[in-house]
């Protein structure tokens, strides 16, 4: 009996000794696997923050970029309507210094001052002439200031109604910005994704992302080619 006593009395330990060991060994899992899905979670979220700094300076980049090419339009059409204005001006000196040189040539009233007078006929067609050209200055007058307030209005239609500066509407402002609360809503495993081991979601080319050829998770494979 005391040898079946003596036998039999450090099994219960033994068994003790490797609960201990397997519970010592799961927790040591556990601990691991913490701290791993603890350093993927500040990995990824540390990568969300930084994207997100990014996305909007590239939103903010790309509006500058399009302000200053419609910038360029604006300066193109005060230009082109400018050098209609500039243009139409020259003849309106010029015609205003051809209707006094008309004037000075009726205030005389004959021709050769120095001389016998022409015929009556001659005198006839000459006055004519002189009239007409006189008329044909004052029409020519007209139309450079018609065609400089057109232009000046043509450039004010078009500056204030076609080629505004594309500003962003709080919409897209509100689009292009991420809090850091919303890397909370992303999927678990973008979450706690490993690094090198798992797809990191990112597109191939931002053609694909603009065209819809691959979600915007990304594929891991190349886009399919654009149809013909």
């Amino acid at each position: 009996a005391i040898s079946a006593e003596a036998s039999s009395g450090p099994a219960p330990a033994h068994r003790e000794t490797r609960s201990c060991a397997k519970y010592h060994a799961m927790a040591a899992e556990g601990a691991a696997a913490a701290a791993v899905a603890a350093g993927a979670f500040g990995y990824n979220r540390e990568n969300y923050l930084y994207d997100a700094e990014f996305r909007f300076e590239r939103f903010a980049a790309a509006r500058e970029y399009a302000n200053q090419q419609t910038d360029q339009y604006r300066e193109d059409i005060r230009a082109l309507a400018g050098l209609t204005v500039k243009k139409n001006t020259l003849w309106c000196v010029t015609s205003t210094l051809c209707m006094a040189l008309c004037v000075a040539l009726y205030c005389a009233g004959r021709l050769g001052l120095h001389g016998p007078s022409p015929p009556a006929w001659i005198m006839g067609l000459w006055l004519t002439n002189n009239a007409a050209a006189f008329a044909f200055m004052a029409l020519c007058i007209f139309l450079s200031i018609h065609a400089s307030f057109r232009a000046q209005a043509a450039s004010t239609q078009i500056l204030t109604r076609k080629t505004r500066l594309p500003l962003p509407t709080l919409q897209q402002l509100d689009s292009a910005r991420k809090f850091a609360s919303e890397f909370e809503q992303q999927d678990w495993a973008d979450i706690f994704r490993v690094p090198y081991l798992s797809n990191n979601g990112a597109p191939k080319t931002d053609d694909a992302v603009y065209e819809g050829r691959t979600s915007p998770r990304g594929g891991g494979g190349r886009p399919p080619p654009p149809p013909p």
